[in-house]
């Protein structure tokens, strides 16, 4: 689990530390730092796996990812890991080239409670790690070791944001993406049907909590019909040439009919996609599990189930460790203090995150009035002025 997130230089993150817990939460109003917080963590997970321009995904040229476009500031990330019982700090520093699309190495380093190493070949577009592991030629056991140890505990994240629109759609079968769903939800049909077809005891648990939370189906099918591959860009997916694959249906408890899973409701699928996550072998279960505001779509009454079925992810799948976004205080509701963060941005433009353990307001209020109502009622400001007086030991 990453016990501890500090991100120097990214976009608005001038110099940010995020202390993580197994669920986690970020507030606060937009364009406060919470998606980059996101995309920062996502890109220094992915370099244990791709080559650094890679890892940043997006549509980013030159400078555009840099504190106020710096030509002399570095990206710069540190991770407190602590895995199969023991921990350890990576470190990893990068710079973009002043035009294009490119990334080279500054810094990468390794520290435990047995050894210090300095993993780093500088101006290389990848990091140590990556290259050990994909390549492996003339480097030592000690290196090998090392580049497993942070693989083992920062690999397999996830990001999403997903849109029913896309969870809805057929999918054809993709070896190079089994068990996984594209960030907007594309690829559910075939993450379905891998389940299915990797152990069926699975699939039938999943299909009976999906009854449980939604009594009006009595059923999950998935039915071969034209599909769609995963695309490069897949806002294209529309677009793409139809293949085999399958689709998902609903079959429905007082009627012999089936529905398409288009024809079903944004919460619907949501839930479904979320219940799937769950029930992932966990040898594929997701590392870092990213998701962005998960109350889009979904009634507030469902929240509930969702927050119930990603601690049960973190719970049961061991190796998964969950960070999302909110706007909505019913969200809030279902997390202690100690695991909400609130990101605002100060007056130089940077962002700063305190979580809301650290607010005298919420520990005086929290006997009265929920997580959610506290922050609904206080706002943002109020909070943030509270944290400030919390640092500054006044009363």
């Amino acid at each position: 689990m990453i016990t501890r997130f500090r991100v120097c230089n990214y976009k608005a993150l001038r110099d940010v530390t995020l202390d993580l817990t197994p669920v986690h939460v970020l507030i606060g109003p937009n364009d406060s730092g919470k998606t980059s917080l996101l995309e920062a963590l996502a890109a220094v997970c992915r370099s244990v796996d791709h080559q650094l321009t890679d890892a940043f995904v997006g549509p980013w040229q030159g400078l555009d990812l840099v504190w106020q476009h710096d030509t002399t500031a570095m990206l710069a990330f540190e991770l407190h890991v602590e895995t199969d019982g023991a921990s350890f700090r990576y470190e990893l520093s990068c710079r973009p080239t002043s035009s294009g699309r490119g990334m080279r190495i500054d810094k990468e380093n390794f520290i435990s409670a047995s050894c210090e190493n300095e993993l780093t070949k500088k101006d290389q577009p990848y990091s140590r790690v990556w290259q050990t592991l994909s390549q492996g030629v003339g480097t030592s056991d000690e290196i090998r070791h090392i580049a497993k140890r942070v693989q083992d505990g920062l690999s397999g994240v996830q990001f999403y944001r997903w849109t029913p629109d896309f969870l809805a759609l057929p999918a054809a079968s993709d070896s190079n993406r089994r068990f996984r769903m594209e960030p907007s939800g594309f690829g559910l049909a075939r993450c379905l049907d891998d389940i299915a077809g990797f152990d069926p005891g699975r699939f039938l648990e999943l299909q009976r909590r999906f009854i449980d939370i939604f009594p009006e189906f009595r059923a999950i099918r998935l039915v071969p019909e034209p599909a769609y591959r995963a695309p490069t860009n897949v806002e294209q997916t529309l677009l793409l040439q139809q293949t085999d694959g399958k689709g998902i249906y609903f079959e429905l408890a007082d009627e012999r009919q089936a529905i398409r899973a288009a024809q079903a409701s944004d919460g619907v699928l949501l839930v479904l996609a979320y219940l799937a996550l769950l029930h992932l072998p966990t040898q594929y279960a997701p590392r870092v599990l990213l998701i962005e505001e998960p109350e889009n779509g979904i009634h507030p009454r469902r929240l509930q189930d969702v927050l119930k079925i990603l601690r049960e992810a973190v719970q049961q799948q061991q190796r998964t460790q969950v960070l999302l976004t909110t706007h909505s205080p019913y969200v809030v509701d279902l997390f202690e203090p100690h695991e909400v963060t609130l990101c605002r941005k100060v007056e130089d433009g940077s962002i700063a995150v305190r979580r809301l353990s650290e607010s005298r307001t919420v520990r005086d209020q929290l006997d009265v009035f929920t997580l959610g109502e506290i922050w609904t009622g206080e706002g943002d400001d109020a909070l943030a002025e509270s944290l400030a007086s919390a640092t500054e030991g006044t009363p």
